[in-house]
């Protein structure tokens, strides 16, 4: 039996579409939330989700956040995003070729990459369907740790009124949760810059690994949010920072990797209330969406895309800087930074 695709009607969204193959097990929404300064650039998240309802949000908040990540990173590309769901079926080559041919139908609009649960290998065999893969040969990881590690020595700088590129976060106290691609390559080159960690993951495997390798103290998943630290950086799924958890944060400064780490935007004003910086997550993770980048665009370097990325400094700057004066909080100034491009 082919695959079949499904349209959905969602407002303010380019195209939603639903596509399921019953030979493979492909159960995916594709949603591509803008395509005003070009192609929607956003990876393939391939999860367990135990009911439909949240694979459908999930890859709507996903997507319009990189709507704004891509605007934000002055990337000419617009803001999509894949899930596909895995609560009754493994991930197969033959999956992710019916997968490729659901992108593919795409015509274009949407270029998949590796996201949670992918891989280069997955994106390889993706791209046997379809022309429209990105990092189908390399690990965004590094990247987006890159540019997280920017957005915490911009932020680190506005606490401390010195506005000079490259503060040191050495000895500084910062809390990881979710070792993952990304926190794991967080975790090194946080110790390269000579900070103390704390990490916690479900994997205690990956926690004993940090541990060893860079002296990190391991907490339970639970406890990361009581740590009291410099910077506390999210690197797992998102939402983790809601009304609940932001109470027991004790935290100076909120800098992660995850996407939507905040459950509403409106608990933005709660950060500001606890006087808790927050580097809004969808400009300080464009790393490795700005690596993506370079395969459909004119990046001739890998130097280049070093370039771009540590711009995400300067970008946090003026965030901060405009989120004081204008007494709103960060997340609220990020969003109308994006959209003064989008709307240019």
């Amino acid at each position: 039996m082919s695959t079949n695709i499904e349209e959905l009607d969602i407002p303010d969204y380019e195209r939603v579409i639903h596509a399921t193959n019953s030979d493979t097990g492909l159960d995916c929404f594709i949603a591509i939330h803008s395509t005003k300064l070009g192609p929607a650039i956003g990876g393939s998240r391939f999860w367990k989700y135990e009911k439909t309802h949240d694979a459908i949000e999930d890859v709507l908040k996903l997507s319009k956040g990189m709507t704004y990540k891509n605007s934000l990173a002055g990337l000419d590309a617009g803001g999509g995003k894949a899930v596909i769901n895995l609560r009754n079926a493994e991930k197969t080559p033959e999956l992710l070729r019916s997968f490729g041919e659901v992108v593919d139908a795409c015509n274009g609009k949407y270029l998949t990459a590796e996201d949670v649960g992918s891989s280069p290998a997955d994106m390889q065999i993706i791209n046997e369907m379809t022309k429209h893969v990105l990092l189908t040969d390399r690990d965004p990881s590094p990247a987006t740790a890159l540019g997280v590690i920017r957005g915490m020595e911009a932020s680190v700088n506005f606490l401390r009124q010195e506005m000079a590129p490259g503060q040191s976060l050495k000895d500084l106290h910062i809390s990881i949760q979710g070792l993952g691609h990304v926190g794991m390559a967080l975790a090194r080159m946080l110790h390269d810059k000579g900070a103390t960690l704390t990490v916690t993951d479900i994997d205690k495997d990956k926690c004993l690994k940090v541990k060893e390798k860079y002296d990190a103290s391991i907490v339970e998943p639970d406890d990361i949010y009581d740590v009291e630290c410099d910077i506390f950086a999210p690197c797992a799924l998102g939402g983790s920072v809601n009304k609940e958890t932001v109470e027991r944060l004790r935290c100076k400064i909120l800098c992660g990797a995850a996407n939507n780490q905040l459950c509403v935007s409106m608990v933005g004003y709660a950060l500001k209330d606890k006087g808790i910086i927050n580097v809004p997550d969808f400009l300080v993770n464009a790393g490795g969406v700005i690596d993506a980048y370079k395969d459909f665009s004119l990046l001739p370097s890998d130097f280049h895309v070093a370039n771009m990325i540590d711009g995400i400094y300067d970008r946090a700057l003026i965030c901060l800087k405009i989120a004081e004066d204008s007494d709103v909080p960060t997340n609220l100034i990020a969003e109308q930074m994006a959209n003064k491009r989008l709307n240019r």
